[in-house]
């Protein structure tokens, strides 16, 4: 009788540890109501799906989050999640204009060397990109290099068309944009020959895609049926450049669309905020999100992949601030 007066005493206590440790863990899980949880799996790996939905989706709202530029400060938290190739973080970025971006990667501190790949086919910006470069703070091993061309589905000679002298908001494709002029020709490849080429280590850490409005070709160029293991982690811009006819590919499809057809490649997708990422694959679409006037990038996350676990492991160590 007392070894089982004791045996329930011993359980008990462990119980109650038990119960404490899960009651403090958990708290951000149950009390903040940011992060969802599949709870199909939860005893096997707590599978963070889901983070900041009510701060996010109230933000798309009320149109105070997600824009076109919201995706160069949210580096700083995207950078925790990045996977090395070699003991090196490999960054390649299209449309860098005059280096905003890449000074932004360059700029955080990092132990692990950045080799950052800037790729912008308007000379002007090129050039501008290039001195700006010099002056940009680097860690002793991280390298930044420049390359005056453009990347799509094809290679080959493509005139470039702007509404500025200077190249700025320039594209590929021309259609209906009256106010916009052919300014040069420029060199076109797609991402993989551009990898071969260069002899660049894959996978990829990290891509960033801003090109106005030819974002799909660039990403049918990747040829993700084949790649998507070796492009595990990259954002894409959307919006009004998808809308105005300059990208045949681009009116093929909506938002809702595209965002299938990555999730056919296994990809999971979210529209980036500051701090925010807010998902839209699957059950978490809302017709909404495709008012694609506010151009918003995504990110684009192959489940499973590297990133993605780290993904996973950082979702809890996120500020939750008010909204």
């Amino acid at each position: 009788m007392k070894e089982y007066k004791r045996f329930l005493l011993y359980g008990l206590v462990v119980g109650t540890v038990i119960g404490f440790y899960l009651i403090f863990n958990l708290k951000s899980f149950v009390s903040y109501e940011n992060i969802f949880i599949d709870k199909t799996d939860f005893m096997l790996s707590s599978r963070l799906i889901i983070y900041n939905k009510t701060c996010g989706l109230q933000h798309w709202k009320e149109k105070k989050n997600f824009g076109h530029r919201d995706d160069i400060p949210f580096f700083s938290i995207l950078s925790t999640i990045l996977s090395s190739t070699e003991k090196k973080i490999i960054i390649i970025e299209f449309g860098a204009n005059v280096g905003q971006f890449s000074e932004r990667v360059l700029s955080i501190p990092h132990k692990i060397p950045y080799i950052v790949h800037s790729i912008e086919p308007v000379l002007t910006l090129f050039h501008l990109l290039r001195n700006r470069s010099r002056t940009f703070k680097k860690e002793k091993n991280d390298k930044h290099f420049h390359y005056n061309l453009a990347i799509s589905d094809q290679s080959g000679e493509k005139p470039i068309y702007s509404p500025s002298q200077y190249g700025e908001g320039s594209t590929l494709g021309k259609a209906f944009l009256s106010n916009f002029k052919e300014i040069e020709n420029v060199t076109v490849t797609t991402l993989p020959e551009f990898i071969k080429k260069y002899h660049i280590k894959t996978p990829i850490s990290f891509i960033k895609i801003d090109v106005e409005g030819f974002e799909p070709e660039v990403i049918r160029g990747m040829n993700l049926s084949i790649n998507a293991k070796i492009f595990p982690l990259f954002s894409f811009e959307t919006g009004e450049t998808w809308l105005d006819d300059r990208s045949v590919l681009a009116k093929e499809y909506t938002l809702k669309s595209f965002v299938e057809m990555l999730n056919y490649f296994q990809y999971d997708s979210y529209f980036i905020g500051n701090p925010y990422l807010l998902p839209i694959s699957g059950t978490y679409w809302k017709n909404s999100f495709d008012g694609l006037r506010r151009n918003p990038n995504v990110l684009a996350i192959l489940r499973h992949s590297q990133p993605w676990k780290n993904l996973k492991k950082l979702l809890n160590r996120i500020p939750f601030t008010s909204c």
